[in-house]
C-alpha cells in the first residue's frame, strides 16, 4: 500500500474513533507527523499502523491534557470554591525514574561540567557555581540554604531536640549561629529577611552580615509556623490533627497576627512580583484540585482558578522571579505507564484563560529544592544524586534538549538529598 493511502486510512481511522474530540485539536494529523518520524527508522507500513494503534488508545482513554501541542478544553478557569470545600491529600510520591517523555519532549543527558548550575549543598560542603568549596562543619542535615550579600544563610533541620538553626556562611570563616534552637523557621528569596517561631511567639527580623536587626514578635497560636514572605507580610500555616493545613498572613507593621484562616488552601507555591498575589493550590466544592491566585491583602481570597489539572499537591515547586513560570509536579497520563509523576511547567500568563499548551510535561518529578537560575531556567533536584535543569525556550517552543540532567558525585551509600541553593544571582 503506498504512503499516501496509508496516511488516509490512518486519518479516517482517527476521524472515526475521535467521536467528540475538541475540533481545533487536529488529532489525525499530528498521529500521521509522529508516525512519519517512526518511519525514519522503520518500514512505512508498520509504523504508520503502530501509530493508528497508539493514537486510537489515546483518543480512546481522553489523555490530551499534557500534550504540548493539543488544544483541550480541560485548561479552563473554573468558579472561585466555596469557604467550605474540602482539601485535598496526596499519598507517598513514587520513586524517581526516567519517564518516557512525548516525542517533542526528549531527555537528553547533560554534558559533562566540574561546576553546579547552582550553589549547592552536597555531602557536607557548600559547593559554589565558581569552584569554591566550603566546608559547612559543624552543620548537619541542611535543609535550606540563600545566598545572601556577603555569603549564605544556611536552615538546618531540628535536630534530635526538636529544635532548628539559622548560621551565616561565609567562604573565610566557620559557619557563625545567628538563630539557633527555633521550631519553625522561614526566610526570603534574597535572604534579607527572616522569620521563626519559639514556642508560643512568632518573630521577624532583617538580616545583615548575619546579625539580626528591626526584630518583630507577636503571640502565635498552637502549631503555627512562618512558612515564606509575601512584599512585607508574612505566610503562615497551621497543621491540624488531619494533617491538613491552614494558610493565613501576618502583617507585621499592623502589630500581633490575628490569623483568618483559608481551609481551601492546600499548598502554597510562590508570591507574584507586586508582593500581593500567591500561587497556591486549592480545592473546588467537588474536592478537584485548583491552581489559584489568592489575594493576600484580603487574607488569601481567591481571585482566579484553573482547575482540572492534574496536580499532585505535595507542595513541591517554584514560581519564577518574573512571575511568569510554575515548575510544579503533576500526574503523569497514560503515556507514562511507568510512572504516576512527573514535572510540569505551567504558563501562569496562559493557564487562566485556558489557553493551549499552558501546561507542558517537563522531565522527572522534583524530589527536593527546586530555583530559578534566571527568567529562562529552572533547576532541581530529582533523587539523591542527579539534578535537572530545565530550558524553558526550548519546551516553549517544542524544541528537543529542553531537559537535561547532571548526575552528582555523591557516595552510593548516602541518604540525603542534595539542597540546591536559591537567592541573588549577581555574584560579582
Amino acid at each position: 500500500m503506498a504512503t499516501e493511502d496509508l496516511e488516509r486510512a490512518l486519518r479516517d481511522c482517527l476521524v472515526d474513533r475521535a467521536g467528540n474530540a475538541p475540533r481545533t485539536a487536529d488529532l489525525a494529523g499530528r498521529a500521521i507527523r509522529r508516525a512519519r518520524r517512526i518511519r525514519r527508522t522503520r518500514t512505512g507500513g508498520v509504523a504508520v499502523l503502530a501509530g493508528c494503534l497508539l493514537a486510537s488508545a489515546g483518543i480512546a482513554g481522553g489523555q490530551l491534557l499534557l500534550s504540548p501541542s493539543a488544544t483541550t478544553t480541560a485548561l479552563l478557569a473554573e468558579p472561585a470554591p466555596s469557604a467550605g470545600s474540602a482539601l485535598t491529600s496526596s499519598g507517598p510520591a513514587a520513586p524517581a525514574a526516567p519517564l518516557p517523555f512525548s516525542g517533542e519532549l526528549q531527555r537528553e543527558p547533560m554534558a559533562a561540567v566540574q561546576l553546579p548550575p547552582v550553589d549547592i549543598v552536597l555531602a557536607g560542603e557548600l559547593r559554589t557555581t565558581e569552584g569554591q568549596r566550603v566546608s559547612l562543619d559543624p552543620l548537619v542535615d541542611v535543609a535550606q540554604a540563600i545566598r545572601m550579600s556577603g555569603g549564605w544563610l544556611v536552615v538546618t533541620e531540628p535536630s534530635t531536640d526538636g529544635d532548628a538553626g539559622v548560621w551565616f556562611v561565609t567562604t573565610d570563616a566557620s559557619p557563625k549561629a545567628v538563630l539557633p534552637g527555633v521550631d519553625a523557621v522561614a526566610v526570603d528569596e534574597a535572604g534579607a529577611r527572616i522569620a521563626w517561631r519559639r514556642g508560643t511567639e512568632v518573630a521577624v527580623a532583617s538580616v545583615v552580615s548575619g546579625e539580626l536587626t528591626g526584630t518583630t514578635t507577636s503571640p502565635v497560636p498552637e502549631r503555627s509556623s512562618p512558612i515564606g514572605f509575601a512584599g512585607d507580610a508574612v505566610l503562615m500555616a497551621r497543621d491540624r490533627a488531619d494533617r491538613t493545613r491552614g494558610y493565613s498572613v501576618w502583617r507585621p507593621e499592623q502589630g500581633e497576627f490575628q490569623p483568618i484562616w483559608s481551609d481551601t488552601t492546600s499548598a502554597v507555591y510562590g508570591t507574584l512580583p507586586d508582593g500581593s498575589t500567591v500561587v497556591a493550590q486549592i480545592s473546588d466544592a467537588s474536592g478537584r484540585p485548583c491552581l489559584a491566585l489568592l489575594d493576600v491583602r484580603h487574607d488569601f481570597t481567591v481571585t482566579r482558578t484553573a482547575c482540572m489539572l492534574p496536580l499532585t499537591g505535595d507542595g513541591r515547586g517554584a514560581v519564577s522571579a518574573d512571575g511568569r513560570w510554575l515548575m510544579i509536579n503533576g500526574v503523569a497520563d497514560a503515556r507514562s505507564a511507568s510512572e504516576s509523576e512527573l514535572a510540569l511547567l505551567v504558563d501562569l500568563q496562559r493557564v487562566f484563560d485556558g489557553q493551549a499548551g499552558a501546561v507542558r510535561e517537563a522531565g522527572q518529578r522534583i524530589t527536593g529544592t527546586t530555583v530559578w537560575v534566571d527568567p529562562a531556567t529552572v533547576v532541581h533536584a530529582s533523587g539523591l544524586d542527579q539534578v535537572v535543569r530545565i530550558d524553558v525556550d526550548r519546551i516553549s517552543n517544542d524544541r528537543g534538549g529542553a531537559v537535561e540532567q547532571l548526575k552528582l558525585p555523591v557516595s552510593t551509600s548516602s541518604d540525603t538529598q542534595p539542597v540546591l541553593v536559591a537567592g541573588v544571582t549577581d555574584r560579582r
